[in-house]
């Protein structure tokens, strides 16, 4: 037995940066302060930016900013989320007191179906959250117009945006609101942490401060763990270790929004530097398995309009669980494994009975992931490659 198993996804930390973090918690130089953070402000000069302690949290502060906005005649405000995304993102909705209403995911594209949310937008639908799956970026210009015009809101999930762009504009700068997370398993890996983004002059709130110093320093124990963990001489003993839920998608009850530690904006500096280069890896990549696996179109979900700009965080495809279970250890990986309307927790929160699904349903049961990661080899790609082609028609 080959004693390796390549995680699905990753975004190094570098030992410099975490000494960089460690430094910053230590309180033995001035950490960065949120409201005058440049290397993010530098990304998006045109908003303003709060910081968070997540991108849950982020996600959950845009919402009550913007809890005002509820159309009149409407008893309160509900959020359209996509049927087929990270439970978090209804985590969120849940702590900032918001009904839920669901809408359809196109299994072409990760986007949404227009026509399951302008029925959502119909039902009462106040705000509507828009999100970039694993870097493929999604037409938010169209899905504000579409929003404006029922005179919801519209917030964008650039959580995992990993670089991507639309028309030549970073996601996260798309929409009025935007969201952003840095955990590790997104483009931007700063051990934890999150940002909301807004147009200025709409919220007057300030930064909540940053994180207590044992805070800042659990970050940097935490994250130097990770990365010694992630590589895959070791990775494949912690996936081997049922109790550690390794790989498993779970719902998280909501907890209080708070600022970030020093040594998160410690980490997200470094990797704000280290981006181009890791972001250029991953899309060289992204190509290289859309080239490898032309023959089998099938299995792969349209190509990005020439609009977009993957951030290819992963590579999804569409194939069945028997054969992703067989390349497991080679970072193949199953997405998010039921809609957001087979969560029971959630149920109490959904409002209404649910529309069918059937695009979310069938990404949930079909849709995975391959490694665009620089952790994974060229040996595991053919692996992985080779028995693609071979999948029985």
């Amino acid at each position: 037995m080959t004693l390796r198993r390549v995680a699905p996804v990753y975004s190094p930390i570098s030992a410099a940066s975490l000494w960089a973090a460690a430094w910053a918690s230590s309180g033995k130089r001035l950490a960065p302060v949120p409201a005058d953070f440049t290397p993010l402000r530098a990304r998006y000069p045109t908003k303003d930016i709060i910081f968070t302690n997540s991108g849950t949290a982020a996600l959950c502060l845009a919402l009550r900013a913007t809890a005002h906005a509820v159309r009149k005649g409407r008893p309160s405000a509900r959020v359209a989320l996509p049927a087929f995304c990270c439970p978090d993102i209804a985590t969120a909705a849940v702590g900032a007191g918001y009904g839920i209403l669901l809408y359809d995911v196109d299994p072409a594209t990760l986007g949404p179906d227009t026509g399951s949310l302008s029925r959502a937008l119909s039902r009462g639908a106040t705000h509507v959250v828009v999100t970039h799956l694993f870097g493929r970026p999604v037409d938010v210009p169209a899905i504000t117009a579409l929003a404006q015009g029922e005179g919801a809101i519209v917030i964008e999930d650039a959580a995992q945006h990993a670089g991507g762009r639309w028309q030549g504009v970073r996601a996260g700068a798309l929409a009025s609101w935007s969201v952003l997370s840095f955990g590790r398993g997104k483009g931007l890996n700063a051990g934890g942490g999150g940002a909301v983004l807004f147009d200025p002059g709409t919220l007057t709130e300030s930064s909540p401060l940053l994180a207590p110093r044992w805070k800042s320093l659990r970050t940097v124990l935490t994250a130097a763990a990770a990365e010694l963990f992630v590589h895959p001489a070791t990775y494949w003993g912690l996936a081997a270790i049922p109790a550690l839920h390794i790989g498993e998608t779970r719902y998280h009850e909501p907890s209080p929004v708070a600022g970030p530690s020093a040594a998160n904006l410690a980490l997200l500096a470094a990797a704000l530097e280290a981006e181009p280069r890791v972001l250029a890896e991953r899309q060289r990549i992204e190509a290289w398995y859309c080239e490898q696996l032309d023959s089998r179109p099938q299995l792969m979900l349209s190509p990005i309009l020439p609009a977009g700009t993957s951030g290819a965080l992963r590579f999804p495809v569409r194939i069945a669980r028997e054969h992703a279970k067989r390349l497991a250890r080679f970072g193949v990986a199953r997405s998010y494994p039921r809609t957001l309307a087979a969560y029971p927790e959630l149920a109490a929160h959904i409002e209404g009975p649910v529309e069918p699904l059937p695009g979310a349903s069938a990404l949930a049961q079909t849709l995975h992931t391959l490694p665009t990661h620089a952790l994974a080899t060229d040996s595991d790609r053919w692996a992985i490659v080779e028995a693609l082609r071979n999948i029985s028609h």
